[in-house]
């Protein structure tokens, strides 16, 4: 995937919180009220609303991403302190297998979040292409 200035790879899984909806709509509607300060509505979409609901994704994606890693040293501190205990090993493995499911299941969540991801076959010719040579190509169509 092509990365730089106009690509973002949004997590989509963020959606599914009702809390994020909530306060995606929040940032909306202030957004929204800006719309009266710009000549065209293209303009307010790339200049307050696009960055605004940018700025918002990364933050959560962010926040979200903090909270399972503080809660996998947790997991592995809990670990390394079964291990560290005089208990029965039968005891010892049973706590050490459930923390070990715990810590599996967390990262099995993190691919099967849904990311919206353009690949190559899904942009056209004309959307690689700078402009020129899009109206250069349209021009020859039409003669």
């Amino acid at each position: 995937m092509r990365r730089g200035l106009s690509y973002l790879k949004m997590n989509t899984a963020l959606l599914r919180e009702e809390s994020f909806q909530k306060q995606l709509w929040q940032r909306w509607a202030e957004c929204s009220k800006q719309t009266k300060n710009y000549p065209t509505t293209v303009m307010w979409w790339e200049r307050v609303a696009k960055m605004q609901i940018k700025r918002f994704f990364i933050r959560e994606g962010t926040l979200k991403r903090r909270e399972e890693t503080q809660m996998e040293n947790v997991y592995y501190a809990c670990l390394y302190d079964i291990l560290q205990r005089p208990i029965q090993h039968a005891g010892k493995r049973a706590a050490f297998n459930h923390l070990k499911a715990k810590i599996l299941k967390l990262h099995n969540v993190r691919p099967e979040r849904g990311q919206i991801e353009l690949r190559s076959q899904d942009i056209s010719l004309e959307e690689r292409m700078p402009r020129f040579h899009v109206i250069k190509r349209r021009q020859l169509r039409e003669k």
